[in-house]
């Protein structure tokens, strides 16, 4: 019996696309409203069902920053300081949703009380895109863009990443038993790509793209201890390892190019911007593999790797010289890799008298 592939459907026409941006235009109460609680506060406040009638600030302490509001089928209105009021939206918005099952045919309004309208509005919020909803029997997924790379997750996933953001952005703990990146996992992974079981890594490292782009984004990354900031570099590294050696060689240049911001300038971007370098020639993308290996080197990354792959990109591109010289900066003996000597035999008959002759002039500049 052959299972059945599972329905798709496009989320295009049912997410509510600059649902806030709207309000905001609507008043510029709301913008004031942005400025003295914060923008994502507010969007999650009416997310929630709060309406809030008017604020007091105060410059120097979030304690003494007053909001009166009422919230929910709740008329009663509240006063209370701003710290106070974040919890409160939160209680409305961690209350985990019943499932709705999803028909055949389901409209609009039935895939996002599926995904989970709060869920959808959220998002948007943090300019998470759902692009698909994918259904078989007991498993829902959704695609979703973030920061321009695609993820693939379940939907008890894509809530938790959302809970999680949510949390962060009201100053909520993260329950003991909550979503955490688990650094551990870094571990298991290293020695699932040590033993070449890719799919094992992506299995494990592909729900944290989310969460890293997020952190990414709100600037929260850099809040992260060095060992934390190096291991999640690391993470990243390992993910577009393995998605280049499965043969899935987009998803290994989206996951690594995550990596190369994640890392910025530190000692991890080398070896991130060594392993993207790898990715591209393998994928014949042999124009930016040079881009990428001349910076790998200027930042430090293994001269002989870097050399010997520049060496590649260039012959493809057909710059004979450029790629020769390469191998003969590379150092060690090409001879125990046939790719490489059948490489250099065949740039030297491209070159004929001209390698002779570069290099009796570099040994006469010398």
């Amino acid at each position: 019996m052959v299972g059945r592939s599972p329905r798709v459907y496009d989320l295009s026409t049912a997410r509510p696309d600059g649902w806030f941006d709207g309000v905001l235009a609507q008043s510029e109460d709301f913008e004031k409203a942005c400025q003295i609680i914060g923008r994502n506060t507010l969007g999650l406040a009416l997310v929630a069902g709060a309406r809030v009638s008017s604020l007091t600030a105060n410059p120097h302490s979030e304690e003494r920053t007053m909001v009166e509001f009422s919230i929910g089928r709740d008329p009663t209105v509240r006063q209370v300081p701003l710290p106070e009021f974040r919890q409160t939206i939160a209680q409305y918005l961690l209350t985990p949703l019943q499932g709705v099952a999803l028909p055949e045919n389901p409209d609009v309004e039935v895939l996002q009380a599926h995904v989970g309208g709060r869920y959808m509005l959220e998002a948007s919020l943090f300019y998470v895109r759902l692009l698909e909803l994918r259904h078989e029997v007991g498993l829902s997924e959704v695609v979703v863009e973030f920061n321009d790379l695609r993820h693939t997750l379940t939907l008890d996933d894509f809530r938790d990443v959302i809970d999680e953001r949510v949390r962060a952005e009201l100053g909520i703990e993260q329950p003991a038993d909550g979503m955490a990146i688990d650094l551990a996992v870094v571990d298991q992974a290293e020695e699932a790509n040590a033993h070449g079981n890719w799919g094992a890594t992506v299995a494990m490292l592909t729900p944290w793209l989310t969460p890293i782009s997020m952190l990414l984004r709100t600037g929260e990354a850099g809040t992260l201890s060095e060992e934390v900031h190096g291991r999640l570099s690391e993470s990243l590294e390992l993910l577009g390892t393995a998605y280049a050696n499965m043969g899935d060689f987009d998803a290994a240049n989206e996951v690594l190019r995550l990596g190369v911001q994640w890392a910025g300038e530190s000692s991890k971007a080398a070896e991130l911007f060594l392993t993207l370098g790898r990715a591209s020639v393998a994928s014949d993308k042999h124009g930016e593999a040079i881009g990428l290996l001349r910076r790998a080197l200027r930042l430090g990354a293994d001269e002989h790797q870097a050399l010997l792959l520049l060496a590649r990109s260039f012959a493809a591109r057909n710059q004979s010289l450029a790629a020769l010289v390469c191998l003969e900066q590379a150092g060690g003996s090409v001879a125990d890799d046939p790719s490489l000597a059948d490489l250099e035999a065949d740039l030297q008959d491209r070159l004929g008298d001209a390698w002779a002759r570069f290099q009796a002039w570099l040994a006469a500049a010398e």
